[in-house]
């Protein structure tokens, strides 16, 4: 995972956003990733009171664009993150 690569970002921060629009930016950000040829990027929700972090893992186990996703490392949000495999076909 670059943490810049041709003007893009790998790293998408929806903490703080209701479910919806957390989602919504999370499909224009993933588009984006795939089309800048990203194969991993970092999507930070937040730990909070999970709605929107379980939002974002239910919408990702049935994205087209992820190949996989697990919870950050700890030097990397630990579950307040969660780290994207993308599917490119190249």
């Amino acid at each position: 995972m670059s943490d810049f690569f041709d003007g893009f970002e790998a790293t998408i921060d929806l903490h703080g956003l209701f479910v919806e629009e957390g989602i919504e930016q999370l499909e224009r950000f993933l588009d984006q990733a795939l089309l800048y040829g990203e194969s991993e990027v970092k999507v930070i929700h937040g730990h909070g009171g999970g709605r929107l972090k379980n939002a974002v893992r239910a919408y990702l186990s049935t994205s087209p664009y992820a190949t996989s996703f697990h919870p950050g490392e700890p030097w990397e949000g630990s579950d307040g993150v969660t780290i994207v495999t993308l599917k490119y076909d190249r």
